[in-house]
């Protein structure tokens, strides 16, 4: 089965310090999880992005919803996210 996929959107082709950010917390929560889960950047100035309607990065599509917007939230909340968002 195809990892779950996760996206994150902000600027391209280097993502900013607070993309970093909410990539390392995310791929921490799903190693402690042990989440079959995979982390892809996306340009939020972008079809995709307007989409979700992307205003504010970073910002954090699970599952056609986005979770997170213009903030880098901990690992234990990115956790709590996971869990809701993957059961």
């Amino acid at each position: 089965m195809a990892p779950n996929i996760i996206k994150i959107f902000g600027g391209t082709p280097t993502p900013c310090a607070r993309c970093k950010g909410v990539e390392r917390g995310l791929n921490a929560a799903i190693k402690e999880m042990g989440l079959d889960a995979q982390v892809v950047h996306m340009y939020a100035l972008s079809d995709e992005a307007d989409k979700y309607d992307i205003l504010a990065t970073p910002a954090v599509v699970i599952n056609e919803k986005v979770v997170v917007r213009g903030r880098v939230p901990s690992k234990e909340e990115l956790m709590k996210i996971l869990k809701e968002e993957f059961g």
